[in-house]
């Protein structure tokens, strides 16, 4: 009888210690996703600057959107905790982004769009053959509803912010990323074989740099000349004269660059993010970095 009732004890002290760690556990959830706490970073899918503020840093990934600032502190800044594959801001509203990837519930949800600087999204389209899951996609610096997309090996283009789509049968194959260049109707595509180009609104390209080389990486500044770029047999390189002439830059780490992005207000900095999640930050052009 003694016996009954020491176990019987022990489950009862057992439930209650259980209770009071999963209370616990769900708390650090609740804190670790509020905007008070600095986050770290477990992958990354894009990386954007702030068209007005270039110190402000925006990091879509599987939790959803995160903001880094002058700080370096990393917050979440979007109420959903979608797995954002790839992202793009508006050119010229600061509180428009675009973005596509997978719900927490699986499948995809095709393109959606933040009105209020990537806290609340809502359901644009589903684009071609989708719901599509954009892994690159790209808004025209001069026309923020130009938006394309690259989904299932096929580059898709909007001319209406989302609303009708049509393939671009021209484009280039094995598109790794995609990047509007600083002229209207202008777009370039980093691939497994090469940079290329495209004046007309996606529909005619052409080689611009790097041919046979895999470009894992490219970004060009909408308000200069500067581009940067990232290839398997050069690493990072640069280019102020619009990618007529490239030179290495002086960036020694071996860690791999999946992403850079520059800022549109202030021309000469631009930041770039590594495989190990590792962000540095430049002040000239992309010619020396730091760590950020």
């Amino acid at each position: 009888m003694n016996n009954k009732i020491f176990w019987g004890v022990v489950v009862v002290v057992v439930v209650i210690f259980g209770f009071f760690v999963l209370s616990g556990s769900d708390s650090t959830e609740t804190n670790e996703a509020s905007d008070t706490v600095s986050l770290t970073l477990s992958d990354i899918h894009g990386l954007e600057v702030d068209i007005n503020d270039p110190d402000r840093l925006y990091l879509p990934n599987h939790q959803g959107l995160y903001v880094q600032e002058s700080d370096g502190e990393i917050k979440k800044q979007s109420e959903i905790s979608d797995d954002l594959m790839s992202f793009a801001v508006h050119p010229s509203d600061e509180n428009i982004f675009y973005a596509s990837g997978h719900p927490r519930t699986g499948g995809n949800f095709g393109l959606i769009k933040s009105v209020d600087g990537g806290v609340s999204w809502q359901d644009v389209s589903e684009g071609l053959n989708g719901p599509v899951d954009f892994h690159t996609m790209a808004v025209d610096s001069a026309n923020g509803d130009h938006i394309y997309g690259y989904y299932a090996g096929a580059l898709q283009r909007t001319l209406d912010g989302g609303e009708t789509w049509q393939y671009l049968n021209d484009a280039p194959d094995k598109i790794i990323q995609l990047s509007a260049g600083n002229k209207q109707d202008q777009m370039y595509a980093a691939t497994t074989s090469g940079l290329y180009r495209s004046n007309d609104q996606g529909n005619t390209w052409e080689l611009a740099a790097f041919e046979s080389e895999t470009v894992i990486a490219i970004e060009v500044n909408p308000s200069s000349d500067q581009m940067l770029a990232n290839t398997n047999a050069q690493g990072l390189v640069l280019s102020n004269d619009g990618g007529e002439t490239w030179e290495k830059s002086d960036f020694s780490t071996s860690d791999t660059v999946l992403y850079i992005a520059s800022s549109a207000s202030e021309p000469t900095k631009s930041y770039l993010i590594t495989k190990s999640l590792k962000i540095f930050q430049s002040t000239d052009n992309g010619s020396t970095w730091s760590a950020r």
